[in-house]
């Protein structure tokens, strides 16, 4: 029988990461990350910043927890999130609706709490 690694995997990154962005596989790979940008679903949240090439761990989307994540501007209290570029989050309508902050972010790069839809 298979062990896996509930909540947290390690893929290597296909670009510089920062912490608390949200992740979509390479295409093609299913070992390779890198930002999920404005409309791309995502599988995940980046738990620390690194380069190009080395090993990443992603917190996964389906833990049932909250998570820490990048805005890329204001987002008041309460509001509804969608993915921005170099995976950010934002209050503008941009695909489906991914989750609701907790917290109110005032500027762009600031890092709030937040739950997913």
């Amino acid at each position: 029988m298979s062990q896996f690694n509930i909540g947290t995997k390690a893929f290597t990154a296909g670009e510089a990461m920062e912490a608390y962005r949200r992740v979509k596989l390479s295409t093609g790979s299913g070992t390779q990350v890198e930002y999920a940008d404005a409309g791309d679903a995502f599988i995940g949240f980046t738990a620390a910043a690194v380069n190009l090439g080395e090993m990443v761990s992603v917190i996964l989307k389906t833990t049932g927890m909250t998570f820490k994540v990048t805005a890329s501007g204001v987002i008041a209290v309460g509001g509804n999130f969608y993915g921005a570029l170099d995976g950010k989050v934002s209050a503008t309508v941009n695909g489906p609706i991914q989750g609701r902050v907790l917290e109110a972010a005032a500027a762009d790069g600031e890092i709030v709490e937040a739950i997913l839809f």
